[in-house]
Formats: structure tokens, sequence, C-alpha cells
């Protein structure tokens, strides 16, 4: 899989700000069970498990309800890149979505999913290529309505 286009995708960066980064096994809790070969080191990923990400191929995602297709993947980030088969810790997490393949009407648990792992640890939640800061705090309303807007129209400004 090739990394994503953050030019052309609608993306967003949490880039963990204090000295408490994430493992693979800490992020495959969000799946709602333990990797047998990479044990976690916070539990509190686990508490995330209604986010309703699976592992697909080496990356997670939430699938469409309808089609089951992923609209909304988490890619691992060490050293400001995508990452596969790395067993971190990571510096940050990317999420994407794709309106395209969203029949479910995933918006909303998007927001709720970029709000629940930018909490989860101290971070800084960046905005496409430009990587424009977003938060602390996350204005939920003013980022519904910017993902909307670039489902609308296919233009993340």
């Amino acid at each position: 899989m090739e990394p994503v286009n953050v030019e052309h995708e609608c993306v967003i960066d949490i880039m963990f700000a204090g000295p408490q980064r994430p493992s693979f096994g800490d992020v495959f809790l969000l799946c709602g069970d333990h990797h047998p070969k990479f044990p976690a080191t916070d539990a509190r990923w686990g508490s995330l498990e209604r986010l309703r990400f699976e592992q697909v191929d080496d990356y997670f995602a939430v699938l469409d309800e309808d089609s089951e297709e992923p609209v909304i993947w988490l890619y691992p980030l060490a050293q400001g890149s995508v990452v596969h088969h790395h067993p971190g810790p990571f510096d940050g997490l990317r999420l994407q979505y794709d309106p395209e393949l969203d029949s479910s009407g995933l918006i909303t648990h998007f927001v709720d999913v970029v709000e629940c792992l930018a909490g989860l640890l101290p971070a800084h939640v960046l905005w496409g290529q430009r990587r424009e800061p977003m938060g602390p705090p996350i204005d939920t309303d003013a980022l519904a309505a910017r993902v909307q807007r670039f489902a609308d129209a296919g233009d993340v400004r």
C-alpha cells in the first residue's frame, strides 16, 4: 500500500507531544484484542475499542457498514512517516477519511476518532499537507464542517 498523498486526501496527523508514545501493541488494542506478539504498554488504548477499528493489511481501518470497504484509515507514524511492520513507539498517527467509500455517514465518527485519539495522550492535531494546527483543544464542530466541505467538494482548504 502506498503512503497517503496528503495533498488530495482528507488527512489528519495526530502528533504526540509528551514523552509517552504508543507501541504497536497499544494501537492494536483499538481492535478490541491483545496482539500475541506485541504486548501493550498502556491499557488506556483498549478503552477506545468502541471506535470500531480492525486490522486491514498492515494498518487499521473502520469499515463502511454497507460495503465493508475501509472508510477511515489509521496509519502509525515514526519520524513523521507512515510505517508498517514497525513495533513502535510511534510519534504520531495519521487518519485518512475517504468520503467516496462512505455510504454509512461516518463523518461524525471520523471526528469522534480524531477527538478520542488526540485526547488519549498530549498531542497536536494537524490538517492536511499544510499541517495546519487544529488543536488542542479540538473544535469538533469546526472539524466536522471542514470534513463535510471536503466530502462535498473534494477540497481540503
